[in-house]
């Protein structure tokens, strides 16, 4: 019986998630798991929180995961193995269940209205490092549909703002338990709450946003190419583009993830070069070849000049597959060829001092691997990529309220162009300006007006570490106590 409240537990978690939002089932969902691993492990039964929160991971995985079946059915020949995306399911939820088993065991005198959040926030931060990573699983995504809550990103970052949602879902945990917290509530408003609620005072007062520097008038292009369509032949593909170009009095352009449909040559480069006007910038996806390997590209194109970034963070079994020689029927989804990682820095200037942060398909999610000392000041971000593979549902929707929390947490202006959709203009903190209809021929113009927005990604780091700190200093005290 226990597995199964665990299993729903874990299917009504994913439903904080995009696209649906139920936030109220947080305060419920948390509190009642506060009560389960209370009582597990006052009864040492380690075993049990292993075999629990591995039926806990497997529906909340499940559910919030199960748009990566859809790769498989996009050719036919891949049809019959969708059932393989419940490994990564089942591999999730072990690492979960490990996880939780582990942090149970050595936090087990600490009050477990403190122990759930950082058990949540370690897992997150796990999966999101190990192997390949998989930063797709983040807290933080429950608050992305409210820009007030985003502000919270803005602050303190993806990890400290997921500690914080998970914190606050405990809170009525306090009301069902018959055990004093009196003088555990007191040490946690001071070492957490304080100086997370004098960080944000400061914070607020600090002027975010100088004056506008520059407007930029950006089309954006959604062509809805299909993957799997026979009909729609690299010519007619290359016509659609060339011709939406010519017609554009655009500033800058901006196409989806690959869709160039031949491989960067110059002559290609040629053609567009041909199509653009005096100053007009095209950011176009594209594979490129060089050296005997293969790159998933954005280029930028002017009259006079491109320059490229090739992407960094490739997609197992997506842009490359490891074992080849075992996973040949896979290849229709990857193609003959592994894609090779990038080396260029992840920055491209444009004319007049402004630069942007090229971030490709997935690699949003990585909110560590994307900003550094050489983009840190960058105008804005352009995503590119091809949500074709993530299906109607789900997956769509939950990367792009991942390139809002980034937006956010960066404080940096985000464009992003689907191939297929949702593309959108997201501001600094978030908001949605404006967005496309997902699986529509659509293209839009918008006047983007860049500032020199300040963020605090150095002080999210600083957070961290003191949070890990304030967490050993409390596990220390509860050891003490109990000794």
């Amino acid at each position: 019986m226990s597995i199964l409240i665990y299993f729903i537990l874990g299917l009504l978690t994913s439903l904080l998630f995009p696209p649906y939002f139920f936030l109220p089932l947080g305060f419920i969902i948390f509190p009642f798991l506060c009560l389960l691993l209370d009582s597990t492990r006052k009864n040492n039964r380690n075993l049990n929180i292993f075999k629990n929160f591995s039926f806990f991971g497997f529906g909340f995985f499940i559910s919030y995961l199960f748009w990566v079946k859809n790769p498989f059915f996009v050719f036919e020949e891949t049809k019959n193995f969708f059932l393989v995306f419940l490994l990564l399911i089942i591999l999730l939820s072990i690492i979960l269940s490990l996880i939780f088993t582990l942090i149970a065991m050595l936090g087990k005198n600490i009050p477990i209205i403190f122990l759930i959040p950082f058990m949540f926030t370690i897992s997150e931060y796990i999966i999101s490092v190990l192997f390949y990573g998989f930063p797709w699983y983040t807290f933080s995504l429950v608050i992305s549909s409210n820009e007030y809550l985003l502000l919270s990103l803005k602050f303190f970052g993806t990890l400290i703002s997921s500690y914080l949602i998970i914190q606050i879902f405990c809170l009525p945990f306090i009301l069902l338990t018959k055990v004093k917290l009196q003088k555990d509530i007191k040490y946690f408003t001071f070492i957490i709450v304080l100086p997370i609620f004098f960080l944000m005072i400061t914070n607020v007062n600090h002027k975010v946003n100088n004056l506008k520097t520059n407007l930029l008038d950006l089309e954006i292009f959604q062509l809805n190419f299909k993957n799997n369509d026979k009909s729609l032949t690299p010519e007619k593909k290359l016509k659609i583009i060339t011709s939406n170009v010519r017609e554009s009095t655009a500033d800058l352009l901006i196409f989806g993830e690959n869709n160039f449909p031949y491989l960067l040559d110059d002559i290609n480069l040629k053609i567009f070069k041909d199509s653009l006007k005096e100053n007009q910038v095209l950011i176009i996806g594209a594979t490129r070849f060089e050296n005997n390997e293969y790159y998933n590209s954005l280029i930028s194109i002017t009259k006079s000049k491109v320059n490229y970034f090739d992407k960094k963070i490739l997609v197992p079994f997506g842009e490359f597959l490891p074992l080849r020689d075992t996973f040949t029927f896979l290849e229709s989804i990857v193609g003959p060829h592994n894609y090779s990682d990038g080396k260029e820095e992840r920055i491209i200037n444009l004319p007049n001092n402004i630069s942007f942060v090229p971030v490709i398909c997935y690699e949003i999610a990585f909110y560590w691997k994307l900003l550094n000392k050489l983009n840190y000041k960058s105008n804005f971000i352009i995503n590119i990529t091809n949500d074709f593979w993530f299906g109607k549902y789900l997956g769509p929707y939950q990367h792009l309220y991942l390139t809002k929390i980034r937006a956010a947490e960066f404080n940096k202006p985000t464009i992003r162009v689907s191939n297929n959709g949702i593309s959108a203009v997201i501001d600094n903190n978030g908001s949605i300006i404006k967005k496309t209809k997902l699986n529509n021929i659509e293209k839009f113009n918008h006047k983007l007006f860049l500032q020199e927005n300040i963020n605090f990604v150095n002080q999210h780091f600083l957070l961290k570490i003191y949070f890990f700190i304030i967490f050993l200093l409390i596990t220390f005290y509860y050891l003490r106590k109990n000794v």
